[in-house]
């Protein structure tokens, strides 16, 4: 659980769906394959910005 902390919520919804897939509680189709695409598209957005902020507080910093 406390590595979830550490991820992104983007992130952390694409593992729980594969959670829900690995349990055959979902069935992996075109519909999630979209909604894992998008996670991953939002995930990669999220991890750039979470980048620029820290590159942003050590400019300040130092």
């Amino acid at each position: 659980m406390l590595n979830m902390i550490s991820k992104s919520l983007p992130s952390v919804l694409q593992q729980a769906l594969e959670y829900q897939v690995n349990e055959s509680q979902l069935t992996h189709d075109d519909e999630l394959q979209g909604i894992y695409d998008r996670l991953s598209n939002l995930n990669e957005k999220v991890e750039f910005l979470k980048n620029k902020i820290k590159s942003n507080r050590e400019k300040k910093k130092g």
